[in-house]
C-alpha cells in the first residue's frame, strides 16, 4: 500500500494522532505515517487562530465549530455548510462525528423497551451548557420550563446542583439518560449546524427538545423530537412539551421512533466520506493542492503567518489587544 506522511493540527488535548476518525479511515487505502514534515496536514478549529498557516503542505480542514470553510487557506474541508466545491468539499454534520470512525445507527425501540426506560425517569427535563446561545432560545427554554417543573443545570450555566464548574462528560451523560426531556439546543441558528448535542439525547433515550438547525429535518426524524422550528413557535413548543410529559403514550411513542429520518444515511454518509478522502490522500501532494497562490493569496496567508507567529509568543498580549480595540 502507499505510504502517505500526515500530522495533525488544532485538536482538542484528548485527541490522539495515531488512533482517530481519520486514521482509521485512511489506514484501511494507505500506510499512514505521522510525521513533524508532512505532505498532507489535517486541521481543526478548536485549537490556537491560524495554527495551521505554520504547514505549507496539502491541507484539510474538519469544522468542529460554526466557522464556514476558507477555501483560500484551505485545500479541501469537511463542514456543515450547503456547499457544491468541486472535490475540495463533503458534508458532513459535527453531529455524525465520532473518533470511532463508525457511522451512528440508532434504532428503533420495541414498546416494551420504551416503557421500561419511562418507568426509570428520575428528572423531568435537564440542561448542561457553559455560555449562553446567540440567540437566547434554549436559556427561555431553561427558565419557562423551570416554572412548569423542576430542570436539571447540571452546567456551569444556570448550575442547580452545587457545581460552579460544572459536570464531566461521564456525569453530563448520567443526567440526560436520568431525564425524560434534554435541551438540546445549538448555540446557534443556522441552516445545517447541527451537533452532538441532539445525538448525545438520542443515545441516553431522552427526548430531545430542539432549536437551532432550519433543516435539521434533512437528517433527523421530527417525530422523535421536539422541534422548535422558528423563535415564534415557542409558546406552542412549551405546551407540546407539557402534553408529551403528561401523556405516557405519546412519550412512549416517541422513545420508539428511529431518531434517523433515513436509518442509513449516516452509513451512505461515512461511505462517500471515505471516498472523499482515498480521493485527496491518493493524489501526489504537488497534484493535491487546491488553494489559490500567488500575490493576493500570498498576501494574505503571510498575513495570518504574522499573526500565527506574534500569537503563539504573546498570546495574553493579543487577547488583551483585540478586547481593546473592541472597546
Amino acid at each position: 500500500m502507499k505510504t502517505i506522511k500526515i500530522n495533525f493540527c488544532g485538536f482538542w488535548n484528548s485527541f490522539n494522532k495515531e488512533k482517530n476518525f481519520f486514521t482509521k479511515i485512511l489506514s484501511k487505502h494507505f500506510v499512514v505515517e505521522i510525521s513533524e514534515t508532512p505532505d498532507f496536514v489535517i486541521c481543526s478549529n478548536r485549537g490556537k487562530p491560524f495554527e495551521y498557516v505554520q504547514y505549507d503542505c496539502v491541507r484539510l480542514i474538519v469544522m468542529g465549530e460554526n466557522i464556514s470553510p476558507d477555501f483560500t487557506i484551505f485545500d479541501y474541508c469537511i463542514g456543515f455548510d450547503y456547499l457544491t466545491f468541486g472535490d475540495r468539499y463533503f458534508r458532513l454534520p459535527y453531529a455524525f462525528y465520532n473518533d470511532s470512525a463508525s457511522p451512528w445507527a440508532p434504532s428503533a425501540l420495541s414498546e416494551s423497551e420504551a416503557t421500561k426506560i419511562l418507568s426509570e425517569k428520575k428528572h423531568f427535563c435537564n440542561f448542561i451548557y457553559r455560555h449562553p446561545s446567540s440567540h437566547g432560545i434554549r436559556e427561555k427554554f431553561f427558565t419557562t420550563l423551570n416554572e412548569y417543573k423542576p430542570v436539571v443545570s447540571a452546567g456551569s450555566q444556570f448550575n442547580n446542583t452545587g457545581s460552579k464548574n460544572g459536570c464531566s462528560w461521564a456525569e453530563k451523560y448520567e443526567y440526560v439518560k436520568a431525564s425524560k426531556f434534554t435541551i438540546a439546543c445549538d448555540s446557534i441558528e443556522y441552516d445545517g449546524f447541527v451537533t452532538e448535542k441532539i445525538v448525545q439525547a438520542f443515545d441516553n433515550h431522552s427526548i430531545p427538545i430542539y432549536f437551532g438547525n432550519k433543516r435539521i429535518d434533512d437528517e433527523f426524524n421530527t417525530k422523535a423530537f421536539i422541534w422548535c422550528k422558528t423563535k415564534e413557535d415557542f409558546d406552542a413548543t412549551i405546551e407540546r412539551i407539557k402534553f408529551v410529559d403528561s401523556n405516557d403514550d405519546e412519550y412512549i411513542k416517541m422513545l420508539c421512533e428511529n431518531p434517523l429520518k433515513d436509518p442509513n444515511s449516516v452509513k451512505a454518509c461515512y461511505e462517500e466520506l471515505e471516498k472523499f478522502l482515498v480521493n485527496i490522500f491518493s493524489q501526489e501532494p504537488e497534484n493535491a493542492y487546491r488553494r489559490v497562490k500567488y500575490f493576493a493569496a500570498d498576501d494574505y496567508e503571510r498575513h495570518l503567518k504574522n499573526y500565527y507567529r506574534i500569537y503563539s509568543k504573546t498570546p495574553n498580549f493579543v487577547h488583551k489587544f483585540l478586547d481593546k480595540i473592541k472597546k
